[in-house]
């Protein structure tokens, strides 16, 4: 059996509160590129549902930026380190790597030629550098600042300049190339977020926390004069991004007031402001933005990505998404994947790679395990609660559970849950009870087919249950080839087999009416078992695990498997089958991959 990547559903930008967030776009408009936990995302403007990961980095990344020519992106991550790829191939080759700083690198620019880099951020030492994108010579000193460094541009045009902002207040310009000191700009009265050169190169225009804008000649460094001072309506938070339109005549600010707003750099005024939302709550504050062609976009920091008109007062679209982890989600019947990650975000899929946020109240806390039947989904959650939701709305919460739900399954009706709970007690959830069942042993994991409910321990054995009005009889079934503590259980859509995993990565398949194994020889993972499915043929499963690795197995030929490696930067968490043909894999990279099969 051999696979391929059909669909690749990105994260959304990752962002930290009072921090601005870099977008940048390729020369032709057409791609936008992001950081996102280890990854970096290449997006399409026009049609998002479009993208490409680039996952070279092993720190959690901060930047990415398109060079000029648009063959190469250089990202930076937290750890100081700069790498630079090629955009354009699928493999994304590393041209080379480098360290300029020892700290969170906060923003990457190029030269015109695309042979220049200016690297800035948090360093310890010094807080930027400017390299030859292929060899790493300095080909220039970034200094002025006592703090870190939030941004920096370079002009695109000869003679060649640049200029940096800071928390220090301050605005240092640049002289090149080599790139030295000439003058420092002390015109902002608070922390300085962004610096921005025109497409034209005549000027350059600075956003700081003091919520003001200030416009400088792009080649002298000369202050032109504060945008629209006299302005009615300025924004009344910091002012995280700024972005030119292609022309140079306008500029579009994102603020931490929940709005944007449009300028016009010419007649000096305020032309157009974006309300957000009709909520002023933190998580749509606007940290980053980005002006390419007729693409306009902002960031939220929620990681919504917020498409914007001028002329129109609100957005015109919102791309949502994760952010973080994807610790767990069930496919239901009809089709739909649901979807939560570890900052308790809850979303749906279509599967043409829309997404939609789960409606009702919000949960900051980690979902655990889903659980999908009929169109009813139960979402079990670190805070020892489980909820029911159907399409794309929360309908209940249970009433409070002893301890974290860590596995859920769900009957064919939708409205009895059975959940295995951090503290080792097994329970059965409706949307109005809770009832504790007495077990032997330490519970970790269940499932459910019919009435028959497995149940898998610490002590790495496996029991059958006849569930029976809110109760669970033994049956007298068990099986105990696994080797360490029961992570995860999946039957067979014919209720006629279990799939056992475990913590050390064995996957033991046995008949479930007896107990008797079928197969122990699914021992490919090399870490904790996290995901489990089969497909609806029966015959074949897919697993997922902490080594970021997704495998599909053979039961007929169980020494036959598809071996997809690193599906999933940081952890495979979840798995599921579409049809016997596609299988949806989510991950701590926050991604939802589709695979397809072919025999």
């Amino acid at each position: 059996m051999s696979f391929v990547q059909s669909n690749y559903f990105a994260p959304n930008p990752a962002t930290t509160r009072g921090q601005p967030v870099r977008l940048s776009t390729d020369p032709t408009g057409t791609w936008f590129v992001y950081a996102s936990g280890r990854s970096i995302v290449i997006r399409n403007l026009q049609d998002p549902t479009q993208s490409r990961e680039y996952t070279g980095h092993t720190q959690p990344t901060s930047v990415a930026t398109f060079s000029p020519s648009g063959y190469y992106v250089a990202s930076g991550d937290t750890a100081g380190n700069v790498r630079i790829w090629d955009s354009i191939n699928d493999e994304h080759i590393l041209k080379s790597e480098f360290r300029p700083i020892s700290g969170r690198i906060n923003d990457i620019a190029w030269d015109m030629d695309s042979q220049r880099v200016m690297a800035v951020g948090d360093g310890k030492e010094k807080f930027g550098h400017v390299f030859a994108y292929d060899s790493g010579n300095s080909l220039g000193t970034v200094e002025g600042h006592s703090k870190a460094i939030n941004a920096c541009s370079m002009r695109q045009q000869r003679p060649f300049r640049a200029v940096t902002c800071s928390d220090d207040g301050t605005c240092v310009f640049y002289h090149g190339a080599p790139y030295k000191f000439h003058s420092t700009l002390k015109d902002h009265s608070g922390f300085v977020m962004d610096a921005k050169y025109s497409p034209s190169n005549e000027y350059f225009v600075t956003a700081g926390a003091d919520k003001k804008l200030f416009l400088y000649d792009g080649k002298t460094g000369a202050l032109v004069r504060q945008v629209a001072a006299d302005t009615g309506a300025p924004h009344t938070g910091s002012i995280y991004a700024v972005a030119w339109s292609p022309d140079s005549k306008f500029i579009v600010t994102s603020s931490g007031d929940c709005t944007c707003k449009f300028w016009d750099v010419a007649q000096d005024k305020l032309v157009g402001t974006v309300q957000i939302s009709a909520t002023s709550a933190p998580e749509h504050q606007q940290v980053g933005n980005l002006w390419a062609g007729s693409h306009i976009i902002s960031l939220s920091l929620s990681g919504d990505i917020n498409v914007l008109q001028m002329g129109q007062e609100q957005p015109v679209k919102a791309i949502t998404g994760h952010q973080k982890a994807i610790t767990a989600a069930a496919l239901t019947p009809s089709g739909t994947l649901y979807t939560g990650s570890y900052d308790g975000k809850l979303c749906t899929w279509d599967f043409a790679g829309h997404a939609q946020a789960v409606e009702g109240p919000k949960s900051e806390a980690k979902p655990e395990d889903m659980a999908a039947s009929s169109d009813a989904v139960a979402l079990g959650f670190i805070s020892d609660s489980v909820r029911f939701a159907q399409a794309s709305k929360i309908t209940g919460t249970s009433a409070g559970l002893s301890a974290a739900p860590i596995s859920l399954a769900i009957d064919q009706s939708g409205t009895t849950v059975v959940a295995a709970l951090a503290n080792g007690e097994l329970a059965i959830v409706t949307r109005t009870s809770v009832t504790k069942v007495p077990v032997k042993g330490e519970a970790r994991a269940v499932a459910i087919t019919g009435s028959t409910v497995a149940v898998g321990f610490a002590d790495h054995s496996v029991h059958m249950y006849a569930l029976q009005n809110s109760t669970l009889a033994a049956t007298g079934v068990s099986m105990a080839a696994n080797t360490r503590e029961i992570t995860r259980l999946a039957f067979t859509p014919n209720g006629q087999f279990l799939a056992a995993g475990d913590a050390g990565g064995r996957i033991v398949v046995a008949k479930a009416g007896t107990g008797e194994t079928v197969t122990a020889r699914w021992v490919a993972h090399t870490a904790r078992i996290y995901g489990l499915a089969w497909a609806p043929d029966n015959q074949h499963a897919a697993s997922s695990a902490l080594d970021g690795h997704v495998i599909v197995w053979d039961l007929a030929n169980p020494l036959r498997k598809t071996l997809i490696k690193h599906a999933h930067h940081g952890g495979a968490s979840t798995v599921s089958f579409i049809d016997s043909q596609t299988l949806a894999s989510t991950g701590a990279d926050g991604a939802v991959k589709v695979w397809s099969l072919t025999q």
